[in-house]
């Protein structure tokens, strides 16, 4: 017999053992494998290059399942390896050379890697067409696809992950020559110690904790460059070593003075499963700390991303194109182009069409100012660039867009009319209402035609009437209709832009029409992602594209860190049954019944499950709060929150799983032969 031979039986017989880890470890390899999939599928080939490129996307989340199955891997086979030492020290025993058990060890470790790789692929290119299919469906493409294999996706995968496991292979074969016979042979005794804390470690967690929490709540979340990752990386590290000192020296020391409480602590239970978690927190300090930052950024990433795109196809959509088509300073002919080219076609038709002239002004108030989306400046009182819009047309594409009634709104207005020729209504640029909330009753001075008026406002909004960027910080005053025709009467028509807006009867099945409109209308926008003009079913899949992608991503990348993180705990836990069993011998034989046992048990790994789940899910909290502030106004449409608790419901039914694993496995190690004792 081969050491080989000896190697495979070994894992067949304890492929048992291997069941989560081995889970695990293909599913990482299926997730790669998918994504490597959709890369090559000749579906997707039209959104990896152009406008719309999003191979870098695709291929960084590639990258970070691999960095992810590699720590996953190599941190399960330290587990592994723990547990065989009593097996390696017989094999000294019998004779056999540490060379010769490593190279077994090597092809113990290499042999369910195989097998994991083969596995994830075989599911991977079954459900390839599945996940290209639920990808597009994502992004609101209606593209068919093909089931086809790719033989790119399968070679990347193989060479990626053999590479992984020979690597984790190695690291098994090397540390066979660290250990001395005496280490392997009492390895099952070898305790942690008693965790050590400091006063200062426990007040830092809290300190620490706090700051980041704070920093995430005060944050200026509208400026952009490094005066925006500042605060965002200050914030990060705060809670990175926060929640570290937490599980180091806080929970430890509110450990200690439990058990100070001698009525609380001197349960036959409680004494155990206190006592155990107090000695374990030293060495699952890390660990945990890595589950409850990896708990919050898989649910913040997932609830963020299905929230928006849940809206996107609402005012997320409007607030770019509350038109159909909107076309800028075309001439008649194109304009009587776009006509024929809509009645050719005839997949649509034009419900109503509007005439839009807006006059450039330059408008000043004292206490009013445009914030620089970039830097965050914003100095009130300066004279800034706008227009100058009619109350009239004003209404009309309210109507028309079926504006809805609101304040402080990107797709919502409050204006009711009955302007008189000393007064005006203001719409905002900006994106926040910081600038416009005060300056009803104020003078707002128009610069236009060579004349300087004074109008007082009535009312302000953030409407943006005609698409956001299209109005990107540039404010809007709407006069009386007497008014708008002095001014109009008086401006150089270089100093007007028209806009010619179309209402289609169905804006989702106007795909081609705009398509082939867009060939003969000059683009206006540059902006990668974007369309070149402003239509709502290009806005819709550009926004589709991107957040539908987000969607999919997370979906996939939080059950792999779910199932990841379970499986952690699972191995870690075990390793510390088969430590624990000896104790829990002792104390069979001083009378503990089994169903003290069991709630010993319970208790014990609620608290180390249910700790680093509560730290993740109040960074989540925070994390969230501060993901709504950077929407705006339209976090009053986005509901993050209550798709976050789904979200977590989720999340806390597959660790509730591995939770009930853990306790299962973990009391049938520590109380083996219980069958015969006390009930």
């Amino acid at each position: 017999m081969t050491f080989a031979d000896i190697a495979f039986k070994n894992v067949r017989k304890k492929f048992g053992s291997y069941m989560i880890f081995f889970f695990s470890t293909a599913f990482s390899v299926l997730i790669f494998n998918l994504f490597c999939s959709i890369y090559y599928n000749p579906a997707f080939e039209a959104f990896r290059f152009g406008t719309r490129k999003m191979s870098v996307l695709f291929r960084g989340s590639a990258i970070a399942i691999f960095l992810f199955a590699a720590v996953f891997v190599l941190y399960s086979g330290s587990f592994f390896l723990k547990s065989q030492k009593k097996e390696i020290a017989i094999y000294s025993l019998l004779g056999m050379r540490k060379g010769m058990i490593a190279l077994m060890m090597f092809l113990e470790t290499f042999f369910i890697g195989l097998l994991a790789i083969a596995v994830g692929i075989l599911a991977g290119t079954l459900s390839s067409g599945y996940a290209v299919s639920l990808l597009l469906h994502f992004m609101a493409e209606s593209t068919d696809v093909v089931f086809s294999v790719e033989p790119e996706s399968i070679i990347v995968t193989i060479l990626a992950f053999l590479l992984l496991f020979a690597l984790s292979a190695v690291r098994a074969y090397r540390a066979i020559y660290k250990y001395s016979l005496i280490d392997l042979l009492t390895a099952s005794k070898q305790s942690e110690g008693v965790p050590k804390y400091s006063l200062f470690g426990a007040l830092s967690a809290v300190l620490l904790l706090a700051a980041g929490y704070i920093i995430t709540t005060v944050m200026d979340i509208d400026v952009g460059g490094m005066k925006l990752m500042r605060p965002t990386l200050i914030s990060g590290l705060c809670i990175l070593f926060g929640t570290y000192l937490l599980f180091r020296s806080f929970i430890p020391m509110t450990v200690s003075a439990v058990k100070r409480k001698k009525q609380l602590y001197y349960k036959t239970s409680n004494f155990i499963s206190i006592s155990q978690i107090a000695f374990r927190l030293k060495g699952n300090s890390k660990m945990l700390t890595v589950i409850a930052l990896l708990t919050a950024t898989t649910i913040t990433m997932i609830s963020a991303s299905y929230s928006f795109y849940s809206v996107i196809g609402g005012d997320g959509t409007r607030s770019y194109a509350p038109y159909s088509y909107l076309a800028k300073n075309i001439d008649g002919e194109q304009h009587d182009r776009i006509l024929k080219t809509v009645s050719d076609i005839g997949e649509i038709s034009i419900v109503s069409e509007n005439k839009i002239e807006l006059i450039n002004i330059q408008l000043q108030n004292d206490n009013y100012a445009v914030k620089d989306q970039q830097t965050g400046a914003a100095e009130a009182g300066l004279l800034t660039g706008g227009f100058l819009l009619s109350e009239s047309m004003y209404r009309k594409i309210i109507e028309q867009t079926h504006t809805p009634k609101g304040d402080f709104s990107e797709t919502r207005t409050d204006f009711g009319g009955g302007l008189d020729n000393s007064s005006c209504f203001f719409i905002d640029g900006n994106a926040v209402e910081d600038f416009c909330r005060d300056l009803p009753g104020q003078k707002m001075n128009v610069k236009a035609a060579g004349e300087t008026a004074a109008y007082t406002v009535t009312g302000v909004s953030l409407h943006k009437y005609i698409g956001a960027l299209d109005l990107y910080k540039s404010p809007t005053i709407v006069v009386s209709d007497e008014n708008y025709q002095q001014y109009y009467s008086r401006t150089s028509p270089d100093n007007i832009d028209t806009f010619y807006a179309f209402v289609f009867d169905d804006d989702m099945r106007s795909g081609s029409t705009v398509k082939a409109i867009n060939e003969f209308i000059p683009a206006r926008f540059h902006l990668g992602g974007l369309p070149g003009n402003m239509s709502y079913i290009e806005i819709y899949k550009a926004n589709f594209a991107l957040f539908g992608s987000y969607a999919f991503i997370g979906f996939f990348l939080g059950t792999l860190f779910s199932l990841a993180s379970g499986s952690v705990l699972y191995y870690k836990l075990i390793m510390e049954a088969q430590e624990e069993a000896p104790r829990y011998a002792i104390l069979r034989k001083t009378g503990m019944k089994k169903r003290e046992v069991q709630a010993s048990v319970a208790k014990q790994l609620g608290l180390v499950y249910g700790l680093p789940l509560l730290a993740g899910l109040v960074h989540t909290l925070f994390g969230l709060l501060l993901y709504n502030r950077a929407l705006g106004e339209m976090s009053s449409q986005t509901p993050t929150l209550s798709n976050a608790a789904i979200v977590v419901l989720a999340y806390v039914g597959v660790y509730g799983i591995f939770y009930a694993l853990s306790v299962k496995s973990y009391f049938g190690i520590v109380f083996k032969g219980a069958e015969g004792s006390t009930e």
